[in-house]
C-alpha cells in the first residue's frame, strides 16, 4: 500500500459524526473515526490526492501528525459553513501512546489556542445552568491557584458568524461592527446621491415650470401634481435598479475576492432578495421624489407661467451644498486614500531587501527528495547553481525556536530558516564574519549562522567576537555560531528586522531555489515541468518567480486600491451629480441678474467667476477638512499596519487634490460658461 504525503489545508480532530450531520460518500459513519490514526477526507481534497484511484484504505503521512489511513470520503462542506477544512480526523489520535494532550499541567489551561469543544444539548436544555456549572467545577479546581484564572462560556452556533470577535475563533471573522462598516460605507454613498437626485430633478424639472402652470390653470389640484412627480420618480428608481443588478453582476466576483470575508457568503441573487430590493426601490423613489413634488405641487400658477421659481438668490438650498461639501470631503479622502496605497506597493514592491530576487524560481518539493530534485534541476541547461531552504525569503513565514547562553545566564527568541551550503551566496547575502555552511553535512548540523539583530540582542558589539560562541537550542542540543550575515528582510515589511539565524537541516527542506541565468529563457515552464513529473509523480508541478512571490505578498494594496478607487468613483460621480444640479438651479435663478450685468458690460470670465465663486469655496473647505483628517488616518492607523511604510508627501496629496478639482472644475464651468455666453435678450424679452 503506498503512503502519500500531503498537506492539509485545514484539519480538524473529531469524536463522531454525532454532533453535526456532515455527509458522508464512502464509509460507516459510526466507525470512521472510531480509531486512531484514522481519517476522512473531503471529496475534493480526495480528488486532488488521487485522482481517479480509490482512496479508502490508503494511507497518506501528514508531518508533523505521522501515519493516517482514509476511513472514509466526505462530502464537502458549503462555504457559508464557519468550519472550514479539508479532512477530519480521529479526536482518539491526540491520547494514542498514553500521552494526553490536555493534562491538568496549569499551563495547558493558558494555552488552548485552536481547541474548539461542541456540545449537543436537549431542546429544553439549560444552557445558562450548564455555564454555571462549568464555571463552579473551574473555581473549584483552580480557585486556589494565583496566576491561573478559568471561566467558562457557551456560544450559541447560530451566533458564530456573525458574532462577537474572540480570540483564536474558528472560521471567518465577520463581527456586527464590520456589518455596520459596510452597511455605512453603502450609506455614505446612498444617502447624498437621494439628496442630489432632489437637486437634479429640481433643476431638470425648471423647464416643465410652464407645463406645471398650465394643468393647475386647467384645473389640475396638488394631488395630482404631486403623484404625478412621485410615480415618475419610483419609475426612475425601479429602472435604476434593474440597471444596478446588471453591475451587480459584473462586480460580484471580484467584490468576494476583495473582501475575505464574503468569500463564505453566497451572493446568487433570490425571489425574496428581488422583493427586497423592489420595495427598497419603492421607499428610495418615495423619499427622494417628495421633495421636487411637494417643491412644484405648491407652485402658484403665476411663477410657473412665468418660469419664475418660488426661491430666489444664490443662498438657495444650502443643505444641499452642505451635503455636496460632504461629497468632496469623501471623494478627496478615497481617492487620496488609492494614491497612497499604491504608492504603498510600489514602494513594498521595490524595497530593498537585502537579497537576491531577479532569475529565482522556486520549487514547492512537496515531500520530494530534495537531493533528487536539485541533481536533476542542477543539470538542465540554463540553471546556474540550486539551492535549498524550508521557507522562502521576504515572505515572512519562518519557523522561530528559543536559544540559551551555553552557561545558560540568558536567552533570545529567534526565527529561523534551514538551508543548504549554496543558498546565501546564491542570494548574495553578505557574510560579515566567519564561514558559510560547507560539505560535508554532517559537520554543518551543530553550526548556525546568524544576522546582526542577533548580535544586538546578545549585546556583541562585532561580528568577528560572536564566532565559535556556544549556544543551545529548543531540544536541548549544542551548537556554535560560525558565521553573522548583514542584515536583511527575511519575513515581509510588515514586521522588522529581529533576531534570525541559518541552520543547515536537510528535514526541514520544503522548496528547491533555481538560480537561473536568464528568466528569458524559462517563460515557458514545460520543461521544468517535464522533469517534474518524472520526480514528484502525482503532484502538480507548483513553481512562482521570487519576485512575482513578493509582489503578491502586497497583493492586500491592490485589493484596498480597488475597494477604495470604486468607493471614490462613485462619491466624487454623485458628488458632481449633485454639483451639477445645485449649479444649474442656481443658475435658473440667477439667469435674469447674469443677462442683465451682461447688458451693463459684465465680461464673460467675471460672470464666470461670479457664478462658481460659491462651489470653489465648497471644493476648498472640503479639501482644507478632507486633506488632513485623510493624512491623519493614513499616517497614523492604515500605514502603521507595515513597520516600512512611505511617508505621505506633496505628490499624493497634489495628484488626489488635481484629480478632484479637474471634475469639479469641469462639472461647474460646464453650465456657468453656457449662461455667461447667452444672449441676454433670450432671457429679457418676457420683462
Amino acid at each position: 500500500m503506498a503512503r502519500k504525503s500531503c498537506g492539509c489545508g485545514g484539519i480538524l480532530l473529531i469524536l463522531n459524526f454525532k454532533t453535526f450531520s456532515f455527509p458522508l460518500l464512502k464509509g460507516n459513519a459510526a466507525l470512521a473515526l472510531s480509531r486512531p490514526n484514522t481519517i476522512v477526507l473531503s471529496e475534493s481534497y480526495a480528488t486532488k490526492l488521487f485522482g481517479s484511484k480509490e482512496p479508502m484504505g490508503e494511507i497518506i503521512s501528514m508531518e508533523p501528525h505521522g501515519d493516517y489511513v482514509i476511513t472514509g470520503i466526505l462530502k464537502d462542506v458549503p462555504k457559508n459553513s464557519h468550519m472550514q477544512f479539508d479532512a477530519l480526523a480521529s479526536y482518539a489520535t491526540l491520547g494514542a501512546g498514553g500521552a494526553d494532550p490536555y493534562s491538568d499541567r496549569d499551563e495547558h489551561w493558558a494555552r488552548f489556542s485552536q481547541a474548539y469543544l461542541y456540545l449537543l444539548l436537549p431542546e429544553q436544555g439549560d444552557a445558562a445552568g450548564l455555564e454555571r456549572y462549568l464555571n463552579s467545577i473551574a473555581k473549584a479546581a483552580w480557585g486556589h491557584k494565583k496566576n491561573v484564572e478559568v471561566t467558562f462560556a457557551l456560544q450559541p452556533l447560530d451566533k458564530i458568524v456573525p458574532g462577537t470577535d474572540l480570540l483564536n475563533s474558528i472560521g471567518p471573522r465577520w463581527d456586527y461592527a464590520g456589518i455596520l462598516l459596510s452597511g455605512l460605507l453603502a450609506l455614505i454613498i446612498l444617502i447624498p446621491a437621494c439628496f442630489n437626485y432632489i437637486n437634479l430633478a429640481i433643476a431638470q424639472s425648471l423647464n416643465r415650470m410652464k407645463e406645471v402652470g398650465v394643468r393647475k390653470v386647467m384645473g389640475g389640484s396638488k394631488n395630482q401634481l404631486f403623484f404625478q412627480f412621485i410615480t415618475e420618480t419610483t419609475l426612475m428608481m425601479l429602472l435604476a435598479s434593474v440597471l444596478s443588478y446588471f453591475i451587480f453582476e459584473v462586480i460580484r466576483e471580484e467584490a468576494i475576492r476583495i473582501m475575505e470575508a464574503a468569500r463564505i457568503l453566497d451572493l446568487t441573487p433570490t425571489g425574496l432578495t428581488f422583493l427586497y430590493f423592489f420595495l427598497f426601490a419603492l421607499f428610495i423613489g418615495f423619499a427622494a421624489g417628495v421633495v421636487p413634488a411637494l417643491y412644484f405641487s405648491k407652485l402658484s400658477p403665476v411663477n410657473a407661467l412665468k418660469a419664475k421659481p418660488s426661491k430666489t438668490g444664490k443662498n438657495s438650498f444650502p443643505l444641499q451644498k452642505a451635503v455636496i461639501g460632504v461629497q468632496f470631503v469623501l471623494s478627496l479622502g478615497f481617492i487620496m486614500g488609492v494614491v497612497v496605497m499604491l504608492q504603498q506597493y510600489r514602494y513594498s514592491v521595490n524595497y530593498a531587501y537585502g537579497f537576491e530576487q531577479e532569475d529565482i524560481l522556486n520549487i514547492d518539493l512537496q515531500g520530494a527528495n530534495p537531493e533528487l530534485v536539485k541533481n536533476e534541476y542542477g543539470q538542465v541547461a540554463g540553471v546556474e547553481q540550486v539551492s535549498l531552504s524550508s521557507h522562502l525569503l521576504g515572505l515572512g513565514a519562518t519557523n522561530s525556536a528559543w536559544l540559551m547562553n551555553a552557561d545558560g545566564t540568558d536567552s533570545v527568541e529567534a526565527s529561523f530558516i534551514a538551508v543548504d551550503e549554496h543558498f546565501i551566496p546564491a542570494f548574495k547575502l553578505k557574510l560579515l564574519a566567519g564561514t558559510n555552511f560547507d560539505d560535508p553535512a554532517l559537520k554543518n548540523r551543530s553550526s548556525i549562522i546568524v544576522n546582526e539583530a542577533f548580535l544586538r540582542q546578545q549585546q556583541i558589539a562585532q561580528p568577528q567576537q560572536a564566532i565559535h560562541e556556544r549556544l543551545v537550542l529548543t531540544d536541548g542540543s549544542e551548537c556554535i555560531i560560525r558565521g553573522v550575515v548583514a542584515d536583511f528582510h527575511y519575513a515581509t515589511l510588515k514586521d522588522s528586522i529581529n533576531s534570525f539565524y541559518f541552520q543547515y537541516d536537510p528535514a526541514l527542506f520544503s522548496y528547491a531555489n533555481l538560480h537561473l541565468s536568464s528568466r528569458e529563457a524559462f517563460k515557458d515552464l514545460s520543461g521544468l515541468e517535464a522533469i517534474w513529473k518524472t520526480i514528484g509523480g502525482t503532484d502538480h508541478f507548483e513553481a512562482q518567480f521570487q519576485d512575482v512571490q513578493i509582489s503578491e505578498a502586497y497583493g492586500d494594496y491592490l485589493q484596498i486600491m480597488k475597494l477604495w478607487g470604486f468607493l471614490g468613483l462613485l462619491a466624487i460621480t454623485v458628488a458632481c451629480l449633485g454639483l451639477l444640479g445645485t449649479v444649474v438651479f442656481t443658475v435658473r435663478n440667477r439667469g435674469k441678474e447674469v443677462s442683465i450685468r451682461k447688458v451693463l458690460g459684465a465680461s464673460t470670465q467675471s460672470l464666470v467667476l461670479l457664478l462658481s465663486k460659491d462651489y470653489l469655496k465648497i471644493m476648498g473647505i472640503a479639501s482644507l477638512i478632507a486633506i488632513p483628517v485623510t493624512y491623519l488616518l493614513l499616517d497614523k492607523v492604515v500605514l502603521t499596519i507595515q513597520k516600512y511604510s512611505i511617508k505621505i508627501g506633496l505628490l499624493e496629496v497634489g495628484i488626489s487634490l488635481l484629480i478632484v478639482l479637474v471634475l469639479g472644475l469641469t462639472t461647474i464651468l460646464s453650465q456657468t460658461l453656457k449662461a455667461a455666453r447667452a444672449n441676454p435678450v433670450d432671457t429679457l424679452k418676457s420683462e
